[in-house]
């Protein structure tokens, strides 16, 4: 430990991978909530969505469950307005997203026959 002005240096011991992951861990926590999707938002989030189902393309999904932050990659296979939900195929696994957890959608660049 080194003291300097009365503050003790924690960094110098820990292992530059630690230093990584905290200073990563910390930019997720900064990640700014969505206070709420205006009208405007709300009607291009349904849009990409659409799009994305209509022509199979890849898209990563934003979710907010309990203030919790989901990133998930994937081809939307089903869209079921009723239910108000939506099935994403990602490389492993199906998994079935509520439509009113969804913040934001983005197409990603490569396209899936």
């Amino acid at each position: 430990m080194i003291r300097d002005r009365g503050s003790i240096k924690w960094v110098s011991m820990m292992l530059p991978e630690h230093v990584q992951q905290i200073r990563a861990w910390k930019h997720e926590s900064e990640e700014e909530l969505p206070n709420g999707l205006t009208e405007w938002e709300l009607e291009e989030l349904q849009q990409t969505i659409q799009f994305a189902y209509d022509q199979k393309l890849i898209v990563t999904l934003k979710t907010l469950v309990e203030h919790n932050l989901s990133h998930y990659t994937g081809i939307i296979t089903d869209l079921r307005a009723s239910a108000r939900e939506l099935s994403l195929e990602t490389d492993t696994v199906i998994r079935r997203i509520p439509l009113d957890t969804i913040y934001k959608a983005q197409l990603e660049s490569n396209y899936c026959d």
